[in-house]
């Protein structure tokens, strides 16, 4: 009775700070974080996971689980996995601090003050992970996950005040320690932040039940003050099921469902917020080498990204997902799909990497490849260019668009990779741009550099 008195208050303050708009989420108050978000539009997101009594995740290339926590935090190829990422021309990672069963990848000491030594890392894998990408410029975000009592098992649900759960669905079984279990919370992420907060960009907080509900068992203003107190320009990010709870962002995420079962990249709608979504067989290693695990079309993955550039102002764009095997590299089809990937991207990067959702042309969340008319567009985030892409052709050479919806007044158009003029007419209804006969419009994305 105590718990659902203390869960109900604890729900009606969340409420009130994150539901101003009713239902629909609130990005906070600016940060650093999120201003470095913003301008990010290529993630991608990691699970590399021990789950010790739960079960097991992450598996190697022969599909088999590592023997040990010890093994698969000693086989995390750090090197290897930057090198890959900056291949694949990503801006940002998301990668796990601890998920399933609640094993951290780096020496907790938390974990040993709550007595749940098998549980502690030896390697600082989460510090090794930071220190090979940074090189790369590539920015970090640590996944976490603060209800993950759920997978705890025997003695250990104890010790941290979530159960045990008597086999009741949670979190309603009578022997759940609110406060126990906030307080053990707060010290893994005070622990994190202290560690690696100032070499990252933010935290994701999995929100971990499709209910909507976690302020039943997580203490959200609190460890929003714990982690904003230690750093307040990390950006909290959490995927959205309904409310953010003290998060300042929500994020869109898929694994082959919803919107993102359908395998034709044309359905595939825009969101202001980032969108995460498996492209292979989940967010971490599932089938052994040899399976090829890809569901999409590199194509469609590429001009899907840059659709999500154009509309997504809230910023971090699309993370795609996979995860690593232990030892290094990747289930069969993703590296090759993630480096045609960067191939398309790298050409046009300074249209898509570091950039905003242009606000001289607006994209409307629930646009799709299919229900657009010409594309999108973006701005430079120094201001200086807008970007339009071109991902459906006009018949002939010209394409028509309407004036800037923020009043900007442009004075000319060339193509972004080879820097060509094009021809160029404003009337009253916008501008028209033409393409010199020798060039056809480009099947995947025409990048036309707007100049002011």
């Amino acid at each position: 009775m105590k718990y659902k008195v203390i869960s109900g208050v604890i729900g009606a303050v969340v409420m009130s700070i994150c539901t101003v708009q009713g239902a629909q989420p609130v990005v906070s108050p600016s940060c650093k974080g999120l201003d470095e978000l913003r301008k990010m539009k290529v993630g991608f997101f990691v699970h590399y996971v021990w789950a010790g009594d739960y079960g097991h995740i992450t598996v190697d290339k022969a599909g088999k689980p590592p023997v040990s926590f010890k093994e698969l935090a000693k086989d995390f190829d750090a090197e290897g996995f930057a090198a890959d990422l900056a291949a694949w021309q990503v801006e940002y990672v998301i990668f796990t601090a601890w998920h399933a069963n609640i094993n951290p990848l780096f020496p907790s000491k938390t974990m040993k003050k709550w007595g749940l030594g098998k549980h502690v890392c030896e390697r600082d894998l989460l510090g090794d992970m930071i220190k090979a990408v940074k090189p790369y410029g590539i920015k970090v975000l640590l996944y976490t996950h603060p209800r993950d009592g759920h997978d705890l098992r025997g003695e250990d649900q104890v010790k941290t005040g979530w159960g045990p759960n008597d086999g009741k669905p949670d979190p309603d079984w009578p022997k759940f320690d609110f406060k126990k279990w906030n307080d053990f919370t707060n010290d893994l992420y005070g622990e994190l932040v202290d560690r690696y907060g100032k070499d990252i960009v933010g935290l994701y907080l999995d929100e971990g039940s499709g209910r909507g509900d976690s302020h039943r068992v997580v203490d959200y203003p609190r460890l929003r003050q714990t982690i904003k107190s230690r750093n307040p320009d990390l950006v909290m990010i959490q995927n959205y099921y309904g409310t953010l709870y003290s998060c300042d962002i929500g994020d869109k995420e898929y694994c082959h469902s919803n919107e993102f079962k359908s395998r034709d990249g044309n359905a595939w709608p825009t969101w202001k917020w980032p969108v995460a979504t498996c492209f292979a067989s989940g967010f971490w290693t599932k089938q052994p080498v040899g399976t090829n695990t890809v569901v999409f079309s590199v194509e469609d993955m590429f001009r899907y990204t840059v659709l999500e550039a154009g509309a997504n102002t809230a910023g971090g764009g699309l993370q795609w997902s996979s995860g690593p095997y232990p030892g290094g590299g990747w289930e069969t089809g993703v590296d090759e799909t993630m480096r045609k990937l960067g191939s398309y991207i790298k050409p046009i990067a300074a249209s898509i990497k570091g950039v905003y959702a242009s606000k001289a042309y607006l994209t409307p969340e629930g646009m799709t490849l299919g229900t657009i008319q010409w594309g999108v567009a973006t701005d430079a985030a120094d201001g200086t260019s807008t970007f339009l892409h071109v991902l459906k052709a006009p018949d002939g050479k010209t394409l028509k668009i309407g004036k800037a919806a923020d009043g900007t007044i442009f004075t000319g158009a060339s193509l972004l990779v080879s820097g060509k003029p094009l021809g160029f007419k404003a009337d009253e209804a916008g501008y028209q741009i033409t393409l010199p006969d020798d060039i056809a419009w480009d099947k995947l994305d025409t990048v036309i550099r707007l100049q002011k």
